[in-house]
């Protein structure tokens, strides 16, 4: 009797192990009571019907530790507690996930797009909720019901310092009940090495089994040393998030600066500026949302950039969304052989669908309404006007041929021009998401062939006096009308990222604080821009930076 019970003293505590059952996509929580006193640390490992393993760590709640758990495939799944606390380490448990008609979690695709887990598009429609921990709950909860009338397909919500990351937690799951996704705002993520890795340990084991998307701090260049602090906290993410969500940061102007670093999966704009995210589009293989907007002209123009929308609420966003599943936004590029508005299009490559250069349809924004000229291929079209406001719809007469030309049905306001082949569309009702060859262009950078130069600055700086910049036009044609410019910059051997300084083809430098702190420098300068037929170009110059 000695002996077992000295061998019974050994072995883990035989009581019952929790478990749960869930729709597959739905997070469940495993709950593990604590003794009095007891303060330790626990992860589960999680293996699928098919032997795949996601870790997932506890986070503490009250006199409990809590793994939340999302299968993301149905069926038994198997876990194995390790832990700290000696009676838990080492428990065998079970999780059921239940076959529902979820999409699942978000994730990027084709280059510009996105789509879910059952590898169907996803039109991403944001929309932000300020103060969501603070605000009470019925206020919370009409709100999202509100933008889930108007078919928003994402929240972005933030979470300040002191937040109750249970009552945070809480309100997540109810924009997932609701089946939107979450773009989550960490504002306060502390510059402390150890102690940031306990904070992004905790929100990744309480937020992580939501469908989500990492979004960041609110702004990254307002924070000191955000580079290396978004850095780290995109590593810690990767190895403490399972289900691998989207990242990104928020920013003032634009992420791309932190692209250097590798871990950022899409793209964050804080404006509408067609100059930033029409260059950038061209250029970058990530996709874009935009929480810059602050109009319908914006909604328009950031959607005419290749950009998804991320800010806003109201009527004109649910035309949006809906117009967007009728056409094939994801599929969709800027187009530039255009004149009187901009436009997106799906243009595929030969023999795609069975024609040389098929075309599908074409969207285009008159922001000032006037004569619209619009080369097309050589097929018959289905042509409307769309009030951006309503939705409503004005048909116009059919077309036929390669140059479209004509106007809004009145100037009262903007239009939209939608020229499709609707019966073709019809007839693709077995395509793959990635059925159209996204191609990025590579920018020209010999000089001898570059019709441009930099005019302003040239040698040498101060950092004391406004400083101009100016491109200059060498050789003027019809392709150089209309140019849509960036300036960016960045020290040699700074700690900071780069930084959009200037945008168009003059002004003065936005050279920021940082820049500097150790003088002299060398600041490395470059103009990317397209001209009017969308072609890439970039010049890069060498600054030198005096106090």
């Amino acid at each position: 009797m000695r002996v077992f019970l000295l061998i019974a003293a050994t072995l883990p505590c035989l009581a019952q192990v929790p478990t749960c059952s869930a729709p597959v996509w739905s997070p469940c929580d495993i709950v593990f009571e604590l003794q009095a006193g007891e303060a330790g640390e626990l992860r589960g490992d999680f293996r699928s019907p098919h032997k795949d393993t996601k870790t997932i760590r506890a986070f503490r709640e009250g006199n409990t530790l809590v793994l939340r758990f999302t299968p993301d495939e149905a069926g038994e799944w198997d876990y194995r507690v390790t832990s700290s606390l000696r009676r838990l380490d080492a428990q065998l448990g079970k999780a059921t996930g239940v076959a529902s008609e979820a999409p699942g979690f978000v994730r990027t695709a084709n280059v510009h797009h996105f789509q879910t887990a059952n590898l169907q598009p996803h039109l991403w429609m944001g929309s932000a909720v300020e103060n969501f921990v603070a605000m009470p709950r019925t206020e919370f909860e009409t709100t999202v019901a509100a933008r889930a009338a108007e078919k928003f397909t994402h929240l972005r919500v933030t979470i300040e310092a002191g937040a109750d990351l249970r009552e945070a937690a809480a309100r997540v799951r109810v924009i997932h009940n609701r089946g939107m996704v979450t773009d989550l705002v960490l504002a306060s993520i502390p510059e402390g090495r150890a102690e940031r890795e306990r904070y992004i340990t905790e929100i990744a084991a309480r937020f992580s089994a939501f469908n989500l998307m990492w979004a960041g701090l609110p702004a990254f260049e307002r924070v000191r040393n955000a580079r290396a602090v978004l850095t780290d906290t995109a590593e810690l993410l990767a190895r403490l998030d399972p289900y691998k969500h989207p990242r990104t940061s928020g920013a003032e102007v634009t992420s791309s600066p932190l692209l250097a670093d590798k871990w950022m999966s899409l793209l964050s704009y804080g404006t509408a500026d067609p100059n930033v995210g029409a260059v950038e589009h061209q250029l970058m293989a990530l996709p874009g949302i935009n929480a810059g907007i602050r109009s319908r002209a914006d909604l328009w123009n950031a959607t005419m950039n290749g950009q998804y929308p991320a800010a806003g609420a109201g009527r004109e966003f649910t035309v949006w969304i809906e117009l967007m599943a009728r056409t094939r936004y994801w599929e969709m590029e800027p187009y530039f052989d255009v004149s009187g508005g901009r436009a997106i299009a799906v243009r595929d490559a030969p023999g795609l669908f069975g024609d040389p250069e098929d075309a599908v349809e074409y969207l285009v924004y008159v922001e000032k309404p006037g004569p619209v000229e619009l080369t097309v291929e050589n097929h018959g079209y289905d042509v409307a006007w769309i009030n951006p406001a309503t939705g409503e719809r004005v048909l116009a007469k059919d077309y036929k041929g390669k140059s479209f030309a004509g106007e809004p049905p009145d100037k009262s306001h903007d239009w939209l021009l939608h020229v499709s082949r609707e019966g073709h569309k019809q007839g693709l009702n077995k395509y793959k998401f990635e059925s159209r060859r996204n191609i990025r262009q590579t920018a020209e950078t010999d000089p001898t062939k570059v019709p441009f130069e930099m005019e302003k600055p040239a040698g040498e700086i101060s950092v004391r006096t406004p400083s101009f910049y100016a491109l200059k036009i060498l050789r003027a044609t019809r392709a150089t009308r209309d140019l849509l410019v960036v300036w960016t910059a960045e020290v040699a051997n700074g700690t900071e990222s780069g930084r959009v300084v200037g945008i168009g083809k003059e002004g003065t430098l936005n050279l920021p604080p940082s820049f500097g702190e150790k003088l002299p420098a060398v600041m490395s300068l470059r103009v990317s821009l397209i001209n009017a037929n969308g072609k890439a170009y970039v010049i890069d110059h060498a600054i030198r930076l005096v106090p």
